[in-house]
Parts: structure tokens; sequence; C-alpha cells
């Protein structure tokens, strides 16, 4: 049983897009993955008869969305208004509220929250408001301190916010741009950021006040800040496992006459009973595997006896795996293996079976995170005009820049290795 159900970054109006050659039925999980995730989250609602569905993050962007998608989400809210479920979406902008509105067709029970307009409902005798977490209200001082105190211990706050890390796909474009549903730049930038404003404001410090923070990327939250996941994850860059989560604020009797009656409590442990339901339809995975002598019938031969030791990942309904292939220090290795690839990739393609191994591999490369420390001057005695001189001088830049923490070590590495491969493959 849940109260509130909260829901992070569904993106319908950005699917995941369809993995190159896949089958059918692979092409239909991973493509409609996000809505799936955010149904998912719906039933959890639902059958948790909960009197809030809370959305924040993109949810469907007018200018982007096809008639499909919107139907589709106009029947999830109707859905759940039959229930007695709101929908409750958390959105920056005034004007994107009346865009989203009428692009589903102001189906019932859908409702919006502000930065400048909290949300507050009755459940079951215990008054609820929810708040967002951003705009001047978010920023401490006099504006967060506008916002009225808890007004008996039948009172419950929800402050919610919520950053645009790993919105982009591509880890050199900026962060998607503002406009129709997705956020607008945050004055809360940060959970450490918004736990600050949090503590500082006179209202959001009360003792019914709950704080949660939602991101895509891993964060070390301060303490009293509860973290919410996205619904479902956009790449192998993210580690979270997509999840909803819950929060019951009421404890429900055990008997049916008096559940009929609604007759209920405040729950004394409500902060304890935040919960994550797993949502996730697709997931990620690495199989690593040490390069073998031959050509592609040996390596596929290698990665596929990997697959047969993978354990089941039950939580999604398929897997997207990238190949990576060992090669330690040779170069011609990493070269042969990507002249290989594509005949490797079809071979394991050709053995897919949905049945007893839902995945499907979308890559195959030579590990591009293995150290080029084994070829510096300091460890492979290479000296100035010897044959190696310019891979143990690259070794050593790459060395220096991992040191300097420029750039990640991994980026650092993978340009070094794809240095050294465009000049042996020349």
């Amino acid at each position: 049983m849940a109260d509130i159900v909260f829901a992070f970054d569904p993106a319908l109006h950005r699917p995941i897009p369809a993995p190159e050659a896949a089958p059918p039925e692979v092409v239909e999980a991973v493509t409609t993955a996000a809505v799936a995730a955010l149904e998912d989250a719906a039933d959890v609602a639902s059958r948790g008869e909960a009197a809030v569905l809370a959305i924040c993050g993109r949810l469907l962007d007018p200018s982007r969305a096809s008639p499909a998608q919107a139907a589709r989400l106009r029947k999830l809210v109707v859905a759940l208004a039959d229930h007695g479920c709101r929908t409750l979406v958390f959105i920056d902008d005034m004007a994107a509220c009346h865009e989203l509105s009428r692009m589903l067709g102001e189906p019932r029970g859908l409702a919006f929250v502000t930065p400048a307009a909290p949300f507050t409902l009755d459940i079951r005798g215990l008054s609820v408001e929810l708040v967002s977490a951003h705009g001047p209200a978010g920023a401490a001082g006099a504006d967060a301190d506008a916002l009225p105190p808890a007004a008996s211990p039948l009172h419950r706050r929800v402050v919610l916010g919520w950053d645009n890390a790993l919105w982009s796909p591509d880890r050199w474009v900026a962060d998607e741009p503002t406009f129709g549903v997705v956020p607008q730049p945050r004055l809360s930038s940060s959970a450490a950021a918004f736990a600050a404003a949090a503590t500082a404001s006179a209202a959001w410090s009360q003792p019914g006040t709950f704080w949660v923070w939602a991101s895509r990327q891993p964060q070390t939250l301060p303490p009293g800040v509860h973290f919410l996941p996205p619904l479902q994850p956009r790449s192998p860059a993210e580690p979270a496992v997509g999840a909803c989560c819950t929060l019951t604020l009421l404890d429900r009797p055990a008997s049916e006459e008096a559940r009929t009656d609604l007759v209920s409590a405040p729950n004394a442990d409500w902060r304890g009973s935040w919960r994550e339901v797993p949502t996730r339809r697709v997931a990620w995975r690495t199989v690593s595997v040490e390069s073998p002598t031959g050509g592609d019938e040996e390596l596929a031969t290698t990665i596929w006896s990997a697959l047969e030791k993978l354990p089941r990942e039950r939580s999604a309904a398929v897997e997207l795996l990238r190949c990576s292939v060992a090669c330690g220090t040779s170069v011609a290795r990493r070269v042969r293996v990507g002249e290989i690839a594509a005949e490797t990739l079809a071979r394991l393609r050709g053995l897919h079976d949905p049945r007893s191994f839902p995945w499907w591999c979308i890559d195959l490369v030579a590990e591009p995170t293995e150290s080029l420390a084994p070829l510096g001057h300091a460890r492979s005695g290479g000296r100035p005009g010897s044959t190696t001189s310019f891979s143990s001088a690259l070794a050593d830049i790459v060395t220096m820049v991992e040191q300097s923490q420029t750039l990640p070590a991994a980026e650092a590495r993978e340009a070094g290795w794809l240095a050294l491969e465009l000049i042996e493959s020349v």
C-alpha cells in the first residue's frame, strides 16, 4: 500500500533508439521502454490505492510529441482517475502546464505544481502539500519562508527537486534546450544546494516536511534527503536501476470492513516507508573477455561462452550487451578486433533466442579503458629514436593527463588508444 508514488523523468517524447538489426520483439521492448516504465509506476499507484502519482522531470514535450504518445498518456491519467488517484506533474513554467493540458484534452485527474503554486490535497483526513524546490522558493531566504508552516500534526509537506544531469546521450553535447515541459535552469542545481536551502527555510524545516531529490547520476545525498532514480535508464552511463518510489503516510486498516469505511491513522514511521519499486524495461551490461587468437569465429565462441555464464537480469525485459575485448598492450590485436567486429556481432546475433537469452549485442570493441602505462618510458624501456618512442611518449602524456585530472581517465585512455590504432592501421 502507498499514498504517494513518485516518478522521475519519463521523457515519453524521447524513446530509446532501436538497436541496429534487432528483431521485432527487441525493437518493441526498447522503443516502448519509457512509456512502459511510466505505466508500471501507474500500476503501482493503482494497486497500492495511492492518492497521487507525482511526476517530475521531462514528461511529454508538446513540440516533439506524437498524437499516439499523447493519447497513451491521456489514457494513463484517466485510468488513474478512475481509481481515485490524481496525476500531479511538476513543471517550472506555467505556460507549459497549459500546453500539456491542452495536448492531453484536459483529462480529469490531471493537476500541476509550479515553483509559485504548491498543490495541497486531503488524503483521508491528512493534509498533504507538495512543493517544487525550483524557482525563488527554493533559493532560501525570505521567499522560502513565505510558504506557510505546517498548521498541525496532521499536515505533511513534500518538497521535490531534481537536476538535468545525463539528459543528453552524447557526452560532448550540452543539456537539452529549455523549452516546452523541460525544466528551466535551476537555482537549486545540486542536492547539496537543495538541502542547504531547505534547512535554511522556516517552512521547509518543519517536522512534517519530507525532502526528495531526483537525478540520473549517482549522488551522495545530505542527511534527510531521499533519492529518486529515473523510471528507465537511457544509456550504459547511468548506473541507477530504473524505479519509482512510494511513500506511505497512513496506516491502513487490516480488515476489509475498516478499509471500506476509509478509517486510517497517521503512519508513525512514515519517513521510513520510502521504498523503490523496479520499473526498468531495458538494461545495459558489458561483457568482458580476453582476446583470443584467430578470427571472428574464435572471438564469437569466447564471447558466447561468457554469455552463457551470465546471471539473468529479471528486472528488465531485454538486455543490451556491449562486448569488450581486452587486448593488453597489443595495438595490432586491437586493430584486428575492429576489423572482425562486424562478422563477430553477426555470429552472436544469429544465436539470439528471446526465450532463453533475452539480450541483444549492440557493440563489440577493444577495451578502451585499458591502461597505457605499460607502454610508457618508465616501464617499457623505450628510448628517444627507437621504434617505440612515439607509443611511449603518448603513453606518458596519457598518464600525465590522468594524474592532472584534466580529463577523466577513461576518456584520456580511449583517446590514446585511438591514436595508436590509427597509426597502426595506416
